[in-house]
C-alpha cells in the first residue's frame, strides 16, 4: 500500500502533462485561426501544415482548435478549405521531418495548397475576378511565409523557455507571439482586455529580464502587430508600449515592484495624453498583467543595485589564475621557439674539419708542412672528403687525390676519423630532431593548459565575482537521456580483454563515449587501452576540447617507448538537447548509425595514436534524434572474415534487426559475431550501442524508469 501512493502520484502527473499539452496545441489553433490581416485568414492553415510536418501527436487537437477558432469569427470559408488542405498536407509533408529541404517543401506545400483551395472555393461559390485572385494569392503567400517563420521560431524557442542568460531574443518568436495575440482582438470581459493583459505581462517580463533596449523593441513590435491594420492606431500602440518597455527596463535592476510602478506610470501618462476615455480599461488590464508578472518567478538575476560590489578574495584569486595562465603561455612559446631553433643548428663542414684536425692532425709530425706550407691543398682535400662521405655511404681510397695519399702520413686514420665524425653528427641530428618534436608537443600541451586555466579565470570572474543571490528559475527538466549497451568478448585462450570503453559526462546535456583498442591482445593491450582512457577522461573533465585531448594523448604516447604505445581511439561526443553528435576516429574500426531499417557506415583513414608527433583528427558530424549509434573494435568486424571478406555482415544484420534497447542490441551483435567465428575468437572485441531514451517517473518517489 505504501508503494501505491507514489506510483499513483506519478501517473496523475503524467496524465496532467498530457492534458496540458493538448490544451496548448488547441489554444494555438484557436488563436492562429482567429488572427487575420485585413480580413485575410492565412495563419491557421500554416499552423496545421507545420503540425503535420513535425509529426506531432496533437495534430487532431490542433485541428480542433483551428475549427473552434474559425467558428468564433464565423470564418466558414476557412472551414470549407480546411478538408482539402489537410489532405494535401498529409500527402506531401508526411515523413519529411528529417528531409534536408524540408523548409522548401513546407513553403511550397502551403503556397500550393492555399492557392488551390482558395481558387476552387471561389469557383464553386461565385466565380473568380481580379480582386478575388489577388486575395487568394495574398493569402497563399502570407500562409507560406508564416509557415517558414513559425518553423524557425519553434526551433529557436529553447533559450526563452529555459531562461538562459543570452542577451538576444529571437525576433521570429516575438513576431509569432504577436500574431497569436492578435487572435485575441476584441476579447473583452467587462473592462478587462485579455490582449492588453498578456501584452503588459510580456513587455514587463522582457524588460525586466533583458533591459531597456530589448524591452523597448519588444513593446514596439507587440504594439504594432496586435491588430494588423497598419493604421495610426497601430503606430500609437507601438509608441506607447515601446516607451513603456524602455522605462520599465531602465528600472529593472531595482526589483519587480519598482519596475511595475514605472510601467504603470508610463502607461497612464501616455494613455491620458492620447485618449483619456480608455484609461479605465488600460488601468484594469495593465494591473492584471502586472499581477501576473509579480506572481510568476522570472529567470533574470535578482540583484540589489545599491549592494552590488566586487568580492575582493575572488578578484585576487582570478588575478593569480590569469597570471598562472600567462606563465604556461610563455612556457609554450619558449619551448616552441627552442624546438625550431634546435632544428636549425646544423654544423658546417669547416667545423667538422676543425674536429678532425684536433683529433688526428694536431699530433702529426707533418702538421706544419700540411697546414702551413700546403694549407690550401690540405683544406680542399679534407673539404672534398667530407662532401663525398656525406653523399656516399662508402668511398674507395683510389678515388681520392694520389698526391694527398703520398704526402699524408696518417691517411687511413683521417678517413676513419672523418667517417666516425659524420656518423656521430648524424646521430646527434636525429636526437636533436626528436627533441625538437617533443618540445613542440610539450609546447602544445602547455598551450592547452594555458587555455583551460584562462577559461577557468574567465568563469570565476563572470559568474562568481559579485555578492548576489541565486535566482529561482522555472526551467524545463531534461526529457531525453542516453541509453548505453555494452557487449564484449576476449580472444580464445586469454583471460583479459585489450579493448576498453568509458563514458565521460561533459555537461548536463553532453557526454563523451570512448572506445580504445590497445596494440595486440592480453594484459599489455589492456594496460595500454586503460591508460589511454584514463588520460582522456582526465583531460576532458579538466576542460580540454575533445580534439585537444586526443592530440595530448598522442603526444604522451609518443614520449613513451614507441614499441609499446599504439592505441586506437573511437570517441563520440553526443548532445541530447541539440540532437546531434561528433565522431572522432583515430585508427578505429568503422562505426554504424541505424535509423530504422537504414544503416550508415562511418569510417575514416587515420593511424592509431602514439606513432607520429603530428596526428590528423578526422571528425564526422551526425544527427542524434531517433538514430542508434554503434561503436566497436576491429575484433568484432573481423569475426566474419572467414565467411566472406567482401561482405559487411554487421551492416546486413543491423538492417534486419528491429529497434530494441541498447543492451539487447549489443548482446545480439556479440552473439552474432561469436556465431560467425564458430566461438573461436581470434581477437578481443567490444561493442558500444548508444540511443536516446525518455525518462518518466516510476513508483519510487525519486527514481526514474526508462521509456524506450
Amino acid at each position: 500500500m505504501a508503494e501505491w501512493a507514489p506510483a499513483r502520484a506519478g501517473f496523475m502527473k503524467k496524465q496532467t502533462n498530457i492534458i496540458l499539452g493538448h490544451l496548448i496545441w488547441a489554444l494555438g489553433g484557436i488563436l492562429f485561426a482567429r488572427a487575420n490581416i485585413e480580413g485575410i485568414f492565412a495563419f491557421g492553415t500554416a499552423y496545421l501544415a507545420l503540425l503535420i510536418l513535425k509529426g506531432e501527436k496533437n495534430i487532431v487537437t490542433g485541428l480542433a482548435g483551428i475549427i473552434i477558432g474559425s467558428l468564433t469569427v464565423q470564418n466558414y470559408s476557412l472551414l470549407a478549405c480546411l478538408g482539402g488542405e489537410t489532405l494535401l498536407y498529409y500527402l506531401v509533408l508526411k515523413n519529411k521531418k528529417k528531409d534536408k529541404n524540408k523548409a522548401l517543401i513546407l513553403g511550397a506545400a502551403v503556397l500550393g495548397a492555399s492557392f488551390l483551395s482558395g481558387v476552387l472555393l471561389f469557383l464553386w461559390m461565385k466565380g473568380l475576378n481580379t480582386e478575388e485572385i489577388i486575395r487568394v494569392s495574398a493569402r497563399a503567400l502570407i500562409a507560406a511565409a508564416f509557415s517558414l517563420l513559425l518553423d524557425h521560431a519553434l526551433a529557436d524557442h529553447h533559450h526563452i523557455l529555459k531562461a538562459t542568460e543570452k542577451k538576444e531574443m529571437s525576433i521570429t518568436l516575438l513576431i509569432v507571439i504577436s500574431i497569436a495575440l492578435s487572435g485575441l482582438n476584441q476579447v473583452v470581459f467587462g473592462y478587462a482586455n485579455l490582449q492588453i493583459i498578456l501584452v503588459s505581462f510580456l513587455v514587463l517580463s522582457i524588460a525586466s529580464r533583458f533591459g531597456a533596449g530589448l524591452g523597448a523593441g519588444a513593446g514596439a513590435v507587440l504594439g504594432f502587430l496586435l491588430q494588423w491594420n497598419f493604421g495610426p492606431e497601430s503606430l500609437i500602440n507601438a509608441g506607447l508600449y515601446g516607451l513603456s518597455g524602455f522605462i520599465a527596463g531602465g528600472f529593472g535592476k531595482f526589483g519587480k515592484p519598482i519596475t511595475c510602478v514605472a510601467y504603470v506610470s508610463a502607461v497612464l501618462m501616455f494613455t491620458f495624453f492620447v485618449n483619456s476615455l480608455i484609461i479605465p480599461m488600460h488601468l484594469l488590464s495593465s494591473g492584471l498583467g502586472l499581477l501576473l508578472f509579480l506572481l510568476l518567478p522570472q529567470g533574470g538575476p535578482k540583484t540589489n543595485i545599491l549592494k552590488k560590489r566586487v568580492v575582493p578574495e575572488i578578484e585576487t584569486t582570478v588575478s593569480k589564475v590569469k597570471t598562472l595562465a600567462e606563465i604556461f603561455d610563455q612556457l609554450a612559446f619558449g619551448l616552441h621557439a627552442a624546438g625550431v631553433e634546435s632544428c636549425r643548428l646544423k654544423p658546417e663542414v669547416p667545423e667538422l674539419m676543425n674536429m678532425l684536425v684536433e683529433r688526428i692532425c694536431k699530433n702529426c709530425p707533418n702538421m706544419s708542412y700540411c697546414w702551413e706550407k700546403e694549407f690550401y691543398k690540405t683544406y680542399n682535400h679534407l673539404f672534398d672528403l667530407f662532401i663525398k662521405l656525406e653523399n656516399e655511404e662508402s668511398i674507395e681510397t683510389d678515388h681520392l687525390p694520389g698526391e694527398w695519399r703520398k704526402t699524408c702520413g696518417r691517411f687511413q686514420e683521417v678517413i676513419l676519423a672523418a667517417r666516425f665524425i659524420l656518423d656521430q653528427q648524424k646521430d646527434r641530428e636525429t636526437w636533436q630532431k626528436r627533441m625538437a618534436l617533443n618540445k613542440d608537443a610539450l609546447a602544445k600541451q602547455y598551450k592547452s593548459v594555458s587555455d583551460v586555466i584562462g577559461h577557468l579565470a574567465q568563469e570565476l570572474h563572470s559568474r562568481h565575482n559579485q555578492e548576489e543571490g541565486r535566482p529561482l528559475v522555472w526551467g524545463r527538466q531534461q526529457k531525453n537521456l542516453i541509453d548505453i549497451g555494452i557487449g564484449t568478448f576476449v580472444k580464445e585462450g586469454n583471460g583479459i580483454s585489450g579493448d576498453n570503453f568509458n563514458a565521460v559526462p561533459l555537461s548536463s546535456t553532453k557526454m563523451a563515449l570512448i572506445v580504445c583498442d590497445g596494440m595486440g591482445v592480453g594484459e599489455e593491450a589492456a594496460r595500454m587501452s586503460s591508460a589511454a582512457l584514463t588520460i582522456l577522461e582526465q583531460l576532458l573533465s579538466t576542460g580540454f576540447e575533445p580534439e585537444g585531448a586526443v592530440k595530448a594523448l598522442n603526444s604522451i604516447l609518443v614520449l613513451r617507448s614507441p614499441e609499446e604505445s599504439f592505441v586506437t581511439v573511437d570517441m563520440a561526443i553526443l548532445d541530447v538537447q541539440e540532437q546531434k553528435g561528433r565522431i572522432i576516429k583515430i585508427g578505429a574500426a568503422p562505426s554504424y548509425v541505424k535509423d530504422g531499417s537504414d544503416v550508415k557506415v562511418l569510417s575514416t583513414s587515420s593511424l592509431p595514436a602514439g606513432i607520429f608527433n603530428e596526428i590528423e583528427i578526422p571528425v564526422v558530424e551526425i544527427s542524434f534524434t531517433d538514430e542508434i549509434l554503434i561503436l566497436l573494435t576491429d575484433g568484432v568486424i573481423d569475426a566474419g572474415k572467414n565467411i566472406d571478406v567482401h561482405r559487411d555482415w554487421l551492416k546486413d544484420m543491423l538492417e534486419k534487426t528491429a529497434v530494441c534497447t541498447a543492451q539487447e542490441m549489443a548482446e545480439k551483435i556479440i552473439e552474432e559475431a561469436k556465431k560467425m567465428a564458430n566461438h573461436k575468437m581470434e581477437d578481443d572485441g567490444i561493442v558500444l550501442v548508444v540511443k536516446k531514451k525518455e525518462k518518466t517517473f516510476d513508483k519510487n518517489k525519486s527514481s526514474m524508469e526508462n521509456k524506450h
